[in-house]
């Protein structure tokens, strides 16, 4: 059971890179608030029955709902929001694969703002995973950029790196960078009781801030979103399904193990983007990008000798 967060955490960023590929195609009807709505609104039931079906199991009751846990819980769940907005308002920028690759900087952020700021310990081997790791998403990134150079007339690797998107997507990597640690610390302030239990609550508490506050939002400034939903029911429900399976994973995890490590593992995801890239929107993949597949997976390896 020592390694379980690894299976978990790989788990989640199938379910992750599943969800924003629906989620790019649900962005065609719906604006990228109202897209982001979908994830929390018609995710929440499916955490709801989870979160049941653990204190059936594991029981506990309920937490003490102190204030530092809810601070948690809002800034995760506010900075997650405003993340994933910038991750869909991305697809409209490049493509599918270009905008999640570049947000993969956030393990580097994860691992030095968790490591000076939060209480991430890293060990000296999970230093070198991490390197591995981004090395191989840097491959990665770099293949998809150069494939983009080639269908853009004109333009260069540094303007590619210092373009609009790029700064969107770093913005987005730090916010994302930020729930994670601030999640992962919602979990830390639940004492010693089940990964599970802590997970399923912080899960369903930070999910349901943003169903609030979101939904909120959008009634004074988009009331037609809430019009749009019932329209596209099927697609909203199976993100919605795949995101709160995604968040079941994510959370479990940040309640076992460091921030970063999980991110970490999570970088399977762009393994899992190339494919959905390939398979589902003919996008082409190239020999670095294959490499960096390689790299990346043993960089994953690698956390099962911590």
């Amino acid at each position: 059971m020592e390694h379980i967060w690894i299976p978990v955490s790989i788990f989640a960023a199938l379910m992750q890179a599943v969800r924003t590929a629906a989620q790019k195609d649900l962005n065609q009807r719906m604006s990228t608030m109202g897209t982001t709505y979908v994830r929390s609104i018609f995710g929440l039931p499916v955490m709801i029955t989870y979160l049941v079906a653990v204190l059936l199991l594991v029981g506990g009751g309920a937490p003490r709902f102190r204030t530092d846990y809810l601070l948690y819980c809002f800034g995760g769940a506010l900075a997650q929001v405003l993340a994933t907005a910038l991750l869909i308002y991305m697809f409209r920028l490049k493509n599918f694969a270009v905008g999640t690759m570049l947000t993969k900087t956030d393990i580097v952020m994860t691992a030095l703002i968790g490591t000076f700021v939060f209480s991430e310990t890293i060990t000296p081997k999970g230093w070198i995973a991490l390197v591995i790791v981004v090395l191989g998403v840097l491959m990665l990134s770099a293949g998809r950029i150069g494939l983009a150079k080639l269908s853009s007339p004109g333009s260069s690797l540094l303007s590619s790196l210092v373009s609009w998107p790029t700064q969107v997507a770093l913005a987005c990597a730090l916010l994302f960078t930020f729930s994670y640690l601030l999640l992962r610390e919602a979990t830390l302030t639940l004492g010693d009781q089940s990964y599970l239990w802590r997970g399923a609550w912080t899960v369903v508490v930070a999910t349901g801030m943003q169903v609030i506050f979101l939904g909120i939002w959008l009634l004074w400034k988009e009331p037609t979103v809430f019009g749009q939903l019932w329209p596209n029911r099927r697609i909203s429900s199976f993100i919605g399904f795949t995101s709160a399976l995604g968040s079941i994973g994510w959370f479990s995890a940040f309640a076992l193990q460091n921030a970063s490590y999980v991110r970490a593992v999570g970088q399977v995801e762009v393994v899992f983007t190339l494919l959905i890239s390939w398979l589902y929107f003919r996008e082409r993949v190239s020999p670095l990008e294959l490499a960096g597949i390689v790299v990346t997976v043993a960089g994953i390896l690698l956390f099962r000798l911590l």
